[in-house]
């Protein structure tokens, strides 16, 4: 990873956690994609090779979208085409799916499946897993 520069490695944080039920698993929380062109010039470090040296090397890769912020910024954009050649690793997550009804969570659904078939170029469709993922009440049982 030295190859990447200081300006990473000094934001490249690691924790262990000793469980046997979590032996062989590494979880990896890269920051926020940033929306603004600023903002990712400031990082100072290229976050689109990062992730596609990470892509090469995980087994699976968990993109998270949240109900309300379905928005594909510039980065994300670059992030995910940097990933190409592992789109068999890409699981899609739609998170907090309880702040919405069912019809609009469909309307939602289709608008992240619309943008996502712009950037992922597979043959098939890619999967998109539903849920609420926090440790909140759900605001909407009805899904």
């Amino acid at each position: 990873l030295s190859h990447f520069g200081n300006a990473f490695l000094s934001k490249f944080e690691c924790a262990k956690c000793n469980s046997a039920p979590l032996e062989g698993l590494t979880l990896i929380d890269t920051p926020g994609i940033l929306s603004g062109e600023k903002q990712r010039l400031q990082r100072g470090y290229d976050f689109e090779s990062i992730v596609s040296w990470f892509a090469d090397r995980v087994d699976m890769i968990l993109i998270l979208f949240d109900v309300a912020k379905l928005d594909i910024s510039d980065e994300l954009r670059r992030a995910i085409m940097g990933m190409r050649g592992n789109d068999h690793k890409i699981h899609i997550i739609l998170n907090k799916a309880d702040c919405c009804t069912t019809p609009q969570l469909m309307r939602i659904y289709g608008a992240l499946m619309w943008n996502l078939g712009k950037i992922i170029d597979t043959p098939e469709v890619c999967r998109v897993y539903i849920g609420s993922f926090w440790d909140e009440r759900l605001a909407n049982d009805e899904q």
